[in-house]
């Protein structure tokens, strides 16, 4: 019968030899085919591509954040950082995805108020995409909210949000805000 320092010593080198195994199973990244080493590639996960650089955020002509979108995870994904003017709340992080087996986007945003969003997304036309999602109200009722991102033609960015508690019949805009390059004139 084995010891128990022995049985600790076999079971490091099955998990070694596993570990070994596991690595040399794997194909190197330069042996790979297009499609596997470059799994986004596909236009249709750079339809928000306008939106990725840092961002001065203006509400009525005064810079009230700044935002940076960087694509992540090999181009995948876009991280989103909102950063609201100092001795405020609103700072969060959010995550845009195209999703090629739902043929759409979704976006998941947290804050550091507590709040949580989660939207599912189309491209309208080139430089345009809206997101829509759905909050249940105390009375049954729901509130239907399309948030888009526009580029302008100067290659701004128009971030628009309207609401609806009717099923469309009126909507009411929640915010307008424009996005400058950093580093660019103020609008």
């Amino acid at each position: 019968m084995a010891s128990t320092g022995d049985v600790d010593v076999k079971k490091l080198v099955t998990l070694a030899v596993l570990a070994a195994a596991a690595l040399m199973s794997t194909t190197p990244a330069a042996a790979q085919s297009p499609a596997q080493s470059a799994p986004c590639a596909d236009p249709l996960y750079a339809g928000q591509d306008f939106t990725v650089g840092t961002w001065d955020v203006y509400s009525n002509g005064k810079k009230s954040a700044e935002v940076k979108m960087e694509k992540v995870l090999d181009s995948c994904a876009i991280h989103e950082t909102w950063t609201v003017e100092p001795g405020r709340k609103g700072n969060g992080i959010g995550l845009f995805v195209y999703s090629s087996l739902l043929k759409g986007w979704s976006y998941l945003w947290a804050s550091d108020t507590g709040a949580t969003t989660a939207f599912t997304g189309q491209i309208i036309k080139p430089g345009e995409i809206r997101y829509v999602t759905e909050k249940p109200l105390g009375d049954g009722k729901v509130r239907l909210r399309h948030w888009s991102l526009i580029q302008l033609p100067d290659g701004k960015v128009r971030e628009l949000s309207v609401g609806t508690e009717d099923g469309g019949a009126t909507w009411t805009t929640e915010y307008d805000l424009l996005w400058v390059k950093k580093g660019s004139a103020a609008p």
